[in-house]
This record gives C-alpha cells, sequence and structure tokens, in this order.
C-alpha cells in the first residue's frame, strides 16, 4: 500500500519533509537553550547562595547573639536555609553544655515551627530533607512530626523519619520506633532502625531494658543488638538472662554484651556460652573472652582452641598467644591434649603476633633446659613445619601425634 506521502504532489511532499527538518532543528535549538538557561540559572543561584553563605558566616555571631535583627534574614528563604545549615552543624559539634543556647535559637526565631511545617506540608524529596534537618536539630518538638511518617506509604520516607529520630540521639525518640516496630507496623529493614536505636540510648542504655523485658520474637532480637552494641556494668543481671535465651542471635548478643559485665558474672556466663551448639555463638563469647583478657578465662580458651570450628579456634588462640608469662603452660596444655589444630592455630597466632621465636628462644635458653622444655620445643618445631605440609598423611604431624 502506498504511503500518505506518495499520495501527495512532489512539492507537497518536499515542502512537509523541509518543514520537518526545520522542526527537528527547532526543537535541538531549544533543547540547547533551555540546558543552557537551566545551568546558567544553577550557577547563578550557586553564586548567589555563597555570596549569602559568607555575608552570614562574618556576621554569624552577631545573629545569634541578637546583635543582628532575625527580620533582616527570616524572610528570605535561601538566607533562612543558610542560617539553620549552620545551626544544625554547630549543635553537631556542640558540647552539651553549649547545646541548649543554640536549640533555644531555633526556638526563638521560628526554624523549627519553620521545619516542621515543611516536613507536614510537603511530599517525597522536600519532605525527607526538612525530617532530616528537623532530626538533626535534635530537639523534642521534632519527635512527634517525625513519628506520624512512621506509617507512610512510601519506604524512603519511612526510613528518612527512622533515620531522623535517630539523630535526634534523645531516649524518647526510640519509644516510637520501638512501639510500632513491636506491634509490627513499621515496615523499614533492620539495619535502619537498629542505628536509629543505637543512636538515641547511646547516652542513656538503661532506658532500653523496660522494652527488652517484654519484648518477643524479633523484636527481642534487635533490642538485644542494640544492648549488646552499648552494654554497661549495670545491665548485666539483663544480659545474664539474655544468655539463657532459646533463640541463638540473642545469646549471641548476650555474649558480646557481656565483655563489659563484672568478671564475677561475665566468666560463667561466657564459659557456658564458649561451649554453645552454635558456632557463631561461641565465636561471640570467644570474642568477649578476648576483650577481658583475664587470666581466669585461660581454662575457658583452652577449650575452645579445641573447638569444631575454626573461626573458634583462631580467635581462642588469637587471645591465648596474648598471655606471655603463661604461655609455655598454655602451650604444654595445648600439646598434651593432642589436637594437631589447636596447635597449628597456636602457632598461627604465635607467628602473626611475633612471639614464635621469642617463645623458641625462651624454651632453648640452658637456664630452662629440661626434658620437658626439649619436647615441648621438638613440637613446636616439628608443628610448625607441619602447617606448610600439604600432603594428606603427614609423617611430621604423626611423629607429633602418634
Amino acid at each position: 500500500m502506498n504511503s500518505v506521502l506518495n499520495l501527495l504532489p512532489n512539492f507537497n511532499r518536499e515542502a512537509l519533509l523541509t518543514m520537518a527538518i526545520l522542526a527537528l532543528l527547532g526543537g535541538v535549538v531549544m533543547l540547547l537553550a533551555f540546558r543552557l538557561a537551566r545551568r546558567a540559572i544553577h550557577q547563578f543561584r550557586i553564586r548567589k547562595y555563597d555570596e549569602l553563605a559568607f555575608k552570614i558566616h562574618s556576621q554569624w555571631r552577631e545573629i545569634v547573639r541578637g546583635s543582628v535583627p532575625a527580620e533582616t534574614w527570616r524572610k528570605n528563604p535561601m538566607q533562612c536555609e543558610i542560617v539553620q545549615s549552620i545551626i544544625i552543624q554547630e549543635i553537631g559539634a556542640a558540647t552539651d553544655n553549649d547545646r541548649p543556647g543554640l536549640q533555644e535559637f531555633l526556638r526563638s526565631t521560628g526554624l523549627i515551627d519553620l521545619c516542621i511545617e515543611k516536613v507536614n506540608g510537603r511530599n517525597g524529596w522536600g519532605r525527607r530533607r526538612a525530617m532530616l534537618a528537623l532530626g538533626a536539630m535534635r530537639v523534642p518538638e521534632a519527635i512527634a512530626p517525625l513519628s506520624e511518617a512512621l506509617d507512610d506509604w512510601q519506604l524512603d520516607t519511612r526510613m528518612a523519619a527512622v533515620k531522623a529520630l535517630g539523630h535526634t540521639r534523645l531516649a524518647e525518640a526510640a519509644e516510637p520506633i520501638l512501639e510500632a516496630f513491636m506491634a509490627g507496623g513499621l515496615k523499614v529493614p533492620l539495619d535502619p532502625i537498629t542505628n536509629a536505636l543505637v543512636r538515641c540510648y547511646a547516652g542513656h542504655p538503661s532506658a532500653m531494658l523496660p522494652y527488652l523485658r517484654r519484648s518477643r520474637g524479633e523484636s527481642r532480637e534487635l533490642l538485644a543488638r542494640v544492648a549488646s552494641e552499648l552494654a554497661t556494668a549495670e545491665m548485666a543481671d539483663e544480659m545474664v538472662v539474655l544468655a539463657g535465651d532459646p533463640r541463638p542471635e540473642v545469646r549471641a548478643a548476650a555474649a558480646k554484651a557481656l565483655a563489659a559485665a563484672p568478671l564475677p558474672l561475665a566468666i560463667p556466663a561466657l564459659a557456658d556460652l564458649a561451649r554453645d551448639e552454635v558456632w557463631f555463638v561461641r565465636l561471640r563469647a570467644t570474642i568477649a573472652l578476648h576483650e577481658i583478657r583475664h587470666p581466669r578465662t585461660i581454662p575457658i580458651l583452652l577449650e575452645a582452641v579445641r573447638d569444631s570450628n575454626r573461626l573458634v579456634r583462631m580467635r581462642a588462640a588469637s587471645t591465648l598467644a596474648r598471655f606471655q608469662q603463661d604461655r609455655v603452660e598454655i602451650l604444654q596444655s595445648i600439646v598434651d591434649s593432642r589436637d594437631r589444630y589447636a596447635l597449628h592455630a597456636m602457632i598461627s597466632a604465635l607467628e602473626l603476633g611475633g612471639g614464635f621465636e621469642q617463645t623458641l628462644n625462651e624454651l632453648s635458653d640452658p637456664v630452662l633446659h629440661n626434658e620437658a622444655a626439649e619436647r615441648l620445643l621438638s613440637a613446636l618445631r616439628e608443628g610448625a613445619a607441619g602447617l606448610w605440609t600439604t600432603r594428606p598423611a603427614d609423617p611430621v604431624v604423626e611423629a607429633v601425634f602418634p
């Protein structure tokens, strides 16, 4: 079938083709002009913003003291945004004594109310930006408007609300997050929630304990993870209770937190967790013992260095290698256990820490020379050689462990 152009006279076809080409060229020119104009406007706004920022920074102390009336900059949206951004930066770097004065300035100039109005009245990116700014002000007035955004239909907005509540660093800001999460109404990934709760409870870790006691299931795992990051000696009893929880994730968090507990409570609990049926719980317990680094933990670590999991063995060996005064007795116990994997882990830890040659020199000292030291020295040398042997049946290892 002939095209529409073929039905037209040659003159009309040429005219239409010329018009189409001109329209296409005109569209390209208009697009380039639009992009150039937008870039020029953007550059103009940047220059204007820089000029205003420099001017406000030069008058910053007078603005805060009130020597420069707020009316001179309050009605200009760009100047208002600059002042707000400077205040937020100052609040983040200020001490606990200086921060209330800056927050009072935000209240007296109406910047908090203006930010709350943006949170309640805007949508999309503008609302999320205002939410983060409101959270960074670290004022109690931010909690209510930010809490209302936790059930927003957009995931980005919900995540911004959680992050902004965390930026307040107020323990009461964690309450709406926990209430929504425990009720099953907070549809946000766990990592942003954990980070926000850690920020909120960093100054008052014990404030989370009432929620921890009545938590169940996934919320208990979440709070246990937060508690493990902020654990203090005053929370030791709660951590001992968590150490007996049926969920391995909770027990692993308790093991990490017990590193901050008093030794009479921490060591028995960690000894039980170091024998847990789940490997990552045993690993967490071994890491906690590494942080405690007390001679009373040596028997537990000697058992952990013979663990079936390689990561647990290596962590236990690296901790045992730090007990320099008891190093010979530790090595003798490992050799007497006739566990080649434990010996290899210990030798590797000593080599990484630079203590293997020192140990060999100590055992070779004529003053300490005896039959037991000679056997231990031979076992260490042959065991170290066995680390580099790749044959399935190693006669060197078999000589050490016949």
